[in-house]
């Protein structure tokens, strides 16, 4: 299953970068490899993460990756990565566009 991840979730790696870079640019970089690392696991594994109670549909799940939440859709062949964030900083009602 291929992984192709939203703006949404590509500016919120960026941020978790330039955020852990203040303290280390070497950690930032090797956290952020870590969480794409953990999310491939989903290309193989699409069901692992649980249904999305916000959203409650099939095909919206989260995994939990080193404490961010990553939320995710299936589709066909596809596994959109849609946010990725601690549940402190973000709002699951800004996903009320997938109903």
């Amino acid at each position: 299953m291929r992984i192709i991840y939203t703006e949404l979730s590509i500016q919120q790696l960026q941020n978790i970068r330039e955020y852990i870079s203040l303290d280390s640019k070497k950690t930032a970089i090797a956290h952020l490899s870590n969480i794409k690392n953990k999310i491939e696991i989903l290309s193989t594994y699409p069901y692992i993460g649980k249904i999305n109670a916000s959203v409650n549909s099939e095909n919206i799940r989260e995994y939990v990756v080193l404490g961010y939440k990553v939320i995710y859709q299936i589709s066909n062949d596809k596994l959109y990565i849609l946010a990725i964030y601690k549940n402190i900083d973000f709002n699951e009602e800004d996903l009320s566009f997938l109903d």
